[in-house]
């Protein structure tokens, strides 16, 4: 069994807004959440390529835990 899901290019400016942009009005002003599970970072791919990013993702597989704990 596999696992299909997707992951936000927090390299994309436009992406980090967006998710912002979810967080805020939807989960927090909407729904009126205090708290959610903010994992799942560390399975960011290693074969991808990313929006604003010249070097291999794998440079980037452990910063990106690093980007969501932030941008959340």
């Amino acid at each position: 069994m596999s696992i299909k899901f997707g992951m936000v290019d927090f390299t994309n400016p436009a992406a980090r807004t967006w998710t912002k942009d979810i967080i805020i009005n939807n989960m927090i002003k909407e729904a009126r959440a205090v708290g959610w599970m903010c994992d799942f970072g560390e399975y960011t791919p290693m074969d991808v390529s990313y929006f604003n990013f010249s070097e291999p993702a794998q440079n980037y597989h452990n910063r990106y835990p690093y980007e969501w704990a932030k941008l959340t």
